[in-house]
This record gives C-alpha cells, structure tokens and sequence, in this order.
C-alpha cells in the first residue's frame, strides 16, 4: 500500500475507534466529562460547523495555490459573539498545506478595530496565532463565542487600532479537504501551523486590500511555536512586509515536560491524530494503555475542545517506555523550534512559573537560536511567578510597545537581550491564574 494510503487507514482507524460507540448517550460518559462537552456547546458562535454554512468548502474550487482565498464573510453576525463593544468581525476561507505538503483549506477570522491606527500604510495588520483550543473540528476560534483567547491578545490588539488576522489552523473550523478527505489538526507541529500563518497574509489581502503591507505574527503557547516557527520558515520562504515576530509561551518540546506534569499525558492525547498522519506505523495503543485509548476514543467521538479534555482520565494512561516511541521522537524532531536561523526581530515571552511550557526548555531554545543569529535582534523576557496563559496579561505592555516600535519604524539594537523584570508587588499579593471566563449575556437582568 502506498504511503499516503496507509496514512488514510491509520486515520480512518483513529476515526473508528471513536464512532465505535457512534451516538452513543453523553449521558454515559463521566459526570465531569458530560458536563464539560455540555459546557463547550454553550460557547460556540454556532451550535456546530457543520450547522455553519461559512464552514462549506464553494464547489468547484479550481484554484490550488496556498494563498488562495475561497470565501468571504465580510460582515459577521456579532451577536452571536462576546466581543468588546464597537469591534467588528469577519471570516475568510483559504488553501495553506500541511507539513508533508498536503493543500488543504484553512478558515480564519480578522478583528477589526473601531479606529485604527495610522502609520501611513493602510490599516496595521497583526496576525495571530492561537493557543490550544482542542484538536477536533469544533474548536476552531472562529466559531467560540470569545475567539478563544478574548482579552489575553486579540481584544487588546484591536482595541488599540491593529486589524488582526488569525487563523484556526488546518483541521479546525473545516474538517475536509477539497477531496472530502479528513483533515488532522497537526497539533504541536510548528511547521504546519507556520504554513498556515503564512498563506493567510496574502488571503486576508486579497479578501480586503485596505490591509497593511506590514505587518507582525504574534502566538501564545501552541501559537507562540507557530510564530517562532514561522521566522524560521521565512528564511527560505521570505515575505515582503515582515516586521517581526513575538512568541509568548512558546512550546518547544513536549519531551521536555517532566512525567510530573499532570497536563502531559492529555496533550499526548492530541499529539495522537498528527503522529498517525505523518507515521503510518504508528498506533495509539503503541503510547497509551486501555484506558487511555479509551479516553482517546471519548475525546474524538465527543468532538471535545479544552474543557473535555482537562476531565478526561489522566492518571494511568501511559505506557511505560512512551518516550522512546520512534513516531514520538521523530515527530519531536520535525517540529521543534529553537536553534535555527530566524529571520526578521524577535521577541520571546515565558512566564517563569509555566506548569506547561518548561521554562529551562524556551530558555535554552532561545540560546540556541542567539548561537546561529549573533547579528539578529533577539528579546527575551523571562517573567517571575508568572504562569502559561497568565503570560499574555503580564508580558502585554511588552509586546504591545514592541509591536508599535516596529510599525512605527523603530530602530532594533542588534543581538541577543534578556529582561527579568521586577513585579510591582509579590506573588502572594497576585492572581496567579484566571478565575473567570466570558459568557454570552442570555437574559436582560444580567446586563450591567
């Protein structure tokens, strides 16, 4: 059997192990588990993409170039949203590829501000990569009700006159290709969520040509390595209108994580479709134990995001020896970032106290990357006491005074820098992790 069809059967089979129970009641699954899935149903724009026509791919979509738009919704319906007042929205459908070279359509959505700044180069355009919103079609930013990450970035950035572009990464949003083949979301891997970083600049262009020629890649965590990948591709691959890259919380290697790491054994979860797509041998009993394919098989039949998958099973999952699976490690491999010449600035954010991102792990990835780029301007702030996502909020001012430094045209002092800045007030006084979420407002009352 050729390749390629052995990594449809591996897939499909993934797929079967999930609708093995096809229907089955949530009813039966966990209590945690049933109020979790029910939980994500409530932040959706869209009961389901696929109750979303913007989801569809057009018929006969002759064009197969990365880059190329599909579809256009200039005006999104904002009601269906919970965005900051006076901000606007649309989506945009177009072809990227993936890691092996694969066209597949990507959606994406761009925030747009009430009034944008003006640096005499149409409106600024910043293009954001997200953090992990789950690995199955329904966790695509553009149909959660707060685009995911809210006020952590995209608000901020549109609130202050940037456009923003983001993209919900290959297999989120749209779940087949233009053949009708499943699409997997190549979780964790940076260089096909760099492809799909870069090919929506030209498509948001084309879709909207009062959109900057500049323009700046931001991402946090899963988004913070795709930015940082995305640098490295444009060595190869160089893009007019560059400006400079910022990664926040940037994952460099799951290996890294100490077995301590509660979170590990769930991302492996995710990480499971994208090593089957790229290893045809491999299988997901290879990794975990029975239970953990069960938990598996729940995840992917529920079409679970975040919230499901933080109370699935985790303790027990693995097997023993998981580390020296060869798909694991070669995936690893192929999609790390760190220690390969970048091109344009760089700005690299890590909260010191990240239960998910090993902070030795970025800081090494960032020496390493100072050793093969001695003339590129490289930042790095390193943030005490500050957790994984909690990183967007304290390294804002951060990034949001280097983000207009480089529209602006701001000189860059070459070479490597590294901050350790001093908080206001201690730990003890902080919120350490967030404690709230945004929800639709469902009832007048509750207007304030």
């Amino acid at each position: 059997m050729h390749r390629k069809g052995l990594i449809r059967t591996v897939v499909t089979c993934l797929l079967a192990m999930a609708t093995s129970l096809t229907h089955a009641a949530i009813a039966t699954e966990p209590d945690a588990v049933a109020q979790a899935h029910a939980f994500e149903l409530t932040y959706r724009a869209h009961p389901s993409v696929s109750q979303d026509p913007f989801y569809e791919i057009p018929e006969n979509v002759s064009d197969t170039v990365p880059g190329s738009l599909l579809k256009v919704e200039r005006e999104t319906n904002t009601s269906l949203y919970t965005l900051a007042p006076n901000l606007s929205m649309s989506r945009f459908m177009y072809l990227s590829k993936t890691s092996n070279g694969t066209i597949v359509p990507v959606s994406a959505y761009i925030l747009w501000p009430y009034i944008a700044r003006d640096y005499g180069d149409g409106l600024p355009m910043v293009v954001w990569a997200h953090g992990t919103s789950g690995t199955n079609d329904e966790c695509a930013p553009s149909n959660i009700q707060n685009l995911w990450h809210h006020f952590q970035a995209p608000y901020q950035l549109a609130l202050l006159g940037y456009v923003v572009v983001a993209t919900d990464y290959a297999g989120l949003g749209i779940s087949k290709d233009l053949a009708g083949r499943f699409i997997v979301h190549e979780y964790l891997n940076g260089i096909a969520q760099a492809h799909d970083i870069a090919y929506s600049v030209p498509a948001a262009r084309e879709a909207f040509p009062e959109l900057s020629a500049n323009f700046v890649v931001i991402g946090s965590s899963e988004g913070g390595q795709a930015a940082w990948a995305f640098a490295e591709k444009l060595v190869s691959e160089p893009m007019d209108g560059h400006l400079g890259t910022v990664a926040l919380s940037p994952v460099i290697r799951l290996l890294d994580l100490p077995d301590t790491v509660a979170a590990l054994p769930l991302l492996l979860l995710m990480l499971s479709p994208g090593l089957a797509t790229n290893y045809p041998e491999f299988r997901p009993g290879q990794i975990f134990t029975d239970q953990g394919q069960q938990s598996l098989q729940t995840y992917v039949r529920l079409k679970g995001c975040n919230t499901v998958l933080y109370n699935l099973a985790a303790t027990g999952i693995l097997r023993d020896g998981w580390r020296d699976n060869h798909a694991v490690q070669e995936y690893q491999r192929a999609a790390e970032v760190g220690g390969k010449r970048i091109s344009g600035p760089l700005l690299v954010i890590q909260g010191g106290a990240d239960p998910i991102v090993y902070p030795p792990s970025v800081t090494d990835a960032v020496n390493r990357t100072v050793e093969v780029n001695r003339s590129a301007s490289i930042q790095f702030h390193m943030l005490p006491n500050v957790s994984h996502a909690p990183a967007m909020y304290a390294g804002l001012q951060v990034y949001l005074d280097w983000i207009a430094a480089r529209f602006s045209g701001q000189e860059l002092q070459a070479g490597p820098s590294r901050s350790d800045p001093r908080p206001v007030r201690p730990a003890s006084a902080q919120q350490i992790e967030a404690n709230w979420f945004i929800q639709n407002q469902t009832a007048a009352w509750q207007a304030t």
